[in-house]
């Protein structure tokens, strides 16, 4: 009763409004149907086109254009916190797509300790890691980054594969073995990424790794 109160006396003070065009919206966060509807394009990664054999499915939640690349971007390079909240609203935007039934366990894609240091969190946690919570799926840690990688973002297509080989480990064996995993992660291209990540759960015990990205480029669409 109190949190609703609460919760009203923000909405009169700080109304909430598109993160985008700043237009009125009904909760804080949700961003309106003319700045949704060029981004929200669920899809899924052609996986043998691809090459990305280590993944049982890669579904991409929104185009990497418009309104979620410029978040992102604040997100990642600004420090702009507050945005991770209206990314993480687009996953919930409409009862589509997602496909859960099965998965036992979220695993985001880590940051190298240095980076991570640097930027003071990992975004892929701000956004997904409520999300998760609140499907009743655990989140779990269970990856972590051995050495630094150059963005991927800087590298042509043929250069990532190699950029990522070998730079991932697992934290927590015994937690994946076994198990249905959703990896996760803010951005994907190519795939190289999540697929070595892929790899290591694998052969660490997991039984399938489906990976889930926020938004996704255009390479091999």
């Amino acid at each position: 009763m109190l949190s609703d109160w609460w919760a009203a006396l923000l909405d009169l003070i700080y109304p909430p409004r598109c993160p985008v065009c700043r237009s009125p919206v009904a909760i804080h966060g949700a961003w309106c149907p003319v700045c949704l509807a060029p981004v929200l394009a669920g899809h899924e990664l052609n996986l043998a086109g691809r090459r990305l054999a280590a993944l049982d499915s890669c579904r991409v939640r929104c185009d990497y254009v418009a309104g979620v690349k410029t978040l992102l971007h604040r997100l990642k390079f600004r420090g702009d916190t507050r945005a991770a909240a209206s990314l993480a609203w687009l996953l919930t935007a409409r009862r589509d797509g997602l496909r859960l039934a099965g998965i036992q366990v979220v695993v985001p894609v880590p940051l190298h300790p240095g980076r991570h240091a640097e930027r003071g969190y990992n975004q892929t946690e701000l956004i997904f890691r409520r999300w998760s919570e609140r499907q009743g799926l655990p989140w779990l840690d269970a990856l972590v980054r051995t050495r630094p990688t150059a963005p991927q973002w800087e590298l042509v297509p043929a250069e990532r594969r190699r950029n990522v080989r070998g730079a991932f480990a697992l934290a927590h064996p015994e937690a994946i073995r076994g198990k249905i995993v959703l990896l996760v992660d803010d951005i994907v291209t190519t795939g190289a990424t999540v697929n070595e990540c892929a790899k290591v759960l694998k052969r660490g015990g997991a039984k399938a790794v489906h990976a889930l990205a926020l938004a996704g480029g255009d390479y091999g669409r």
